[in-house]
């Protein structure tokens, strides 16, 4: 019994955390509720009504004195036994009429219902997930992702769908069981016994369903990131010829996933047959035992008897209905804990952005002892101070993994600084709402990502005031025009999932393109060339140097040769700065930088270690 109770009170639990997403839909299932407990209520009253018409037709007008037909005594009296069964069938007709009339409103209701909730659990779990930090993407395939959004959503939506019919059968059972105590309740005390009885024999199957549900949901997740990591990486599949070896990987976790499913299909599809047989057999121990103990002795009249075994009889499978019910809503709760886990998911920043508006900077841009550590532990900036002058460029030299991607995540508010701030005019750039800052800062990351839209739209991608001059000259910019003229649609040609109809350099002068189409004050460049060949690498970099004339730019590139044209240059190592200053004054130092350039004939040594002084 307390396990029932505690099991009873997690599944309320569950269903009042979703409340906060029904948005509009709590009326809606007011009266879904509201239906399905009319609907149970007028079967009870069908049901009801059989026992005295049953009693009139085994024993006439005077067998019973049951209460319904010594009222219908005192509203007709004077007529025949014909004219009163005629009359409770014309009620349990009209009964009947209307239950079903009820519940066929019920079910197109609970139909809107459970799209409204569909609906409004993907929008709020988008919405969540779009304000989430990097780390949980970083953390989490995109299958996982998927997983939730298109199978544990339909999971928890089954869930609310079954616990609905589960207390409008519960509804009528109650009914039910006042019907039995109305005729008898030394029966339906002994009947009750029996049910407890029984529901103990459940208990270890229901556990079954609950761990095998939960795996169930690793399984999904599992198999959905499967599927999206091969077709993702199809080139490298193919390159590698690894077709049969994805495809094994692929059997394995279908046939797991499958395995799981048909282990909870085994045990629900046993909790029936099982509870009908156990029920059948203590209502037939029940009606047999009444009738030695109650009917022959002369204590019950067999019409009582009767009654009481009819409702009984429709009693059984409404509890047998109600354990399959109950089954099905413990193997679905591990997808409604999914769904809330990640609806909880922390939103990002932990410290809310200002509201201030920000145009450009006038004076400069200051790094003041940022130090950024990652969930994991590990440090990638320590204490990194420089500043940038407003119109000049800056360049960050240093091998990977030095913190140079982490410096421009936490400038572009990707990511927020452990310790430290970033001013902007003595302003600390938090201060400034999230519109205002990311319309004047753009950002060309080493690998470009592609919409699958087309070129016009993937250029003016979150910009959508951007007009078709401004997209020609940011085509024009970035050297594109080839690009454009090549294509059968020109700027109009969808370029494919992540752009994979273009190649690795049109991608990234494309992301180029995007990056300068909305004029912004702040430019971050991270290796924006590295993608091109030699010719293209040479027209792209003039193109970048008229883009960044009078804006203030943050240049991030391992080729030194990239870097010339920077007023000044930051050195940084192991997330610390190492040297500051001008090409002419790091090349002529006995620092890192020198290091750099006197290997750079030889190995790219900005992504290995150096190893102790130059000779």
């Amino acid at each position: 019994m307390n396990s029932r109770v505690r099991r009873a009170r997690e599944i309320t639990r569950r269903l009042w955390r979703l409340r906060p997403h029904l948005r509009g839909g709590r009326y809606l299932l007011g009266a879904v509720v509201g239906t399905s407990l009319t609907a149970g209520l007028l079967e009870g009253v069908g049901v009801s009504l059989l026992v005295p018409l049953l009693s009139l037709l085994l024993g006439g007008e005077g067998a019973t004195p049951m209460r319904p037909i010594s009222w219908l005594h005192q509203a007709l009296p004077g007529h025949t036994a014909t004219v009163y069964v005629l009359v409770f069938c014309g009620l349990v007709l009209g009964a009947i009429g209307a239950k079903n009339l009820v519940l066929y409103t019920s079910q197109l209701l609970a139909a809107r219902l459970r799209r409204r909730i569909a609906t409004n659990l993907r929008l709020s779990l988008f919405q969540r997930l779009q304000q989430a930090d990097l780390h949980l993407f970083e953390r989490h395939p995109a299958g996982e992702l998927a997983n939730i959004f298109f199978t544990e959503i339909a999971r928890t939506i089954s869930f609310v769908e079954f616990v609905l019919l589960f207390g409008q059968r519960a509804s009528i059972g109650v009914f039910y069981f006042g019907m039995l105590l109305f005729i008898s309740w030394p029966l339906t005390l002994i009947t009750l016994a029996l049910a407890i009885g029984s529901g103990g024999l459940m208990r270890s199957l229901y556990r079954r369903l609950a761990g095998t549900g939960r795996e169930v949901v690793q399984r999904n997740r599992t198999l959905a990131s499967l599927v999206l990591e091969a077709f993702a990486g199809i080139r490298v599949v193919r390159a590698t010829h690894s077709e049969q070896r994805q495809v094994q990987r692929f059997g394995v976790a279908n046939f797991a996933q499958a395995e799981a499913e048909e282990r909870i299909a085994r045990t629900s599809a046993l909790l029936a047959p099982l509870t009908e047989t156990v029920a059948v057999a203590g209502g037939m121990i029940i009606v047999g035992c009444a009738y030695a103990v109650f009917v022959r002795p002369g204590l019950m009249l067999s019409s009582y008897l009767f009654g009481f075994g009819f409702v009984l009889l429709r009693l059984l499978p409404l509890i047998n209905q109600l354990y399959g019910l109950q089954g099905q809503i413990i193997s679905l709760a591990g997808g409604v804990l999914e769904v809330e886990k990640w609806l909880e998911t922390p939103q990002y920043p932990m410290r809310p952005f200002g509201h201030a508006r920000f145009a450009e900077v006038r004076e400069s841009l200051q790094f003041c002892g940022l130090t950024y550590i990652y969930p994991n532990g590990t440090r990638a900036l320590a204490g990194v101070s420089f500043t940038v002058p407003a119109g000049k460029t800056v360049a960050l030299v240093g091998r990977s993994g030095s913190g140079k991607s982490t410096l421009a995540a936490v400038l572009l508010r990707f990511r927020s600084p452990t310790t430290g701030q970033v001013l902007v005019d003595g302003r600390d750039y938090w201060e400034f709402s999230a519109e205002t800052w990311h319309k004047a800062i753009s950002v060309v990351e080493q690998e470009a990502f592609l919409f699958h839209d087309t070129l016009a739209q993937n250029i003016g991608y979150g910009f959508p005031e951007v007009s078709p001059e401004a997209i020609q000259r940011a085509v024009a910019l970035a050297c594109l025009e080839d690009v454009v003229a090549s294509l059968p649609g020109g700027l109009d040609t969808v370029v494919g999932e992540r752009g994979i109809l273009l190649s690795g350099g049109q991608r990234q002068r494309l992301a180029i393109a995007r990056a300068v189409v909305r004029d912004p004050r702040i430019l971050i460049l991270d290796e924006a060339t590295s993608a091109l060949d030699s010719l293209a690498e040479r027209q792209v970099q003039n193109a970048l140097e008229r883009a960044m004339h009078g804006r203030t730019v943050l240049v991030i590139a391992h080729r030194l040769s990239t870097l010339r044209h920077a007023d000044q240059l930051v050195v940084l190592e192991q997330g610390q700065v190492s040297q500051q200053g001008s090409w002419e004054e790091l090349s002529q130092g006995d620092g890192l930088f020198r290091r750099f350039l006197e290997a750079s004939s030889g190995k790219n040594v900005l992504s290995e270690p150096v190893a102790g002084p130059p000779p």
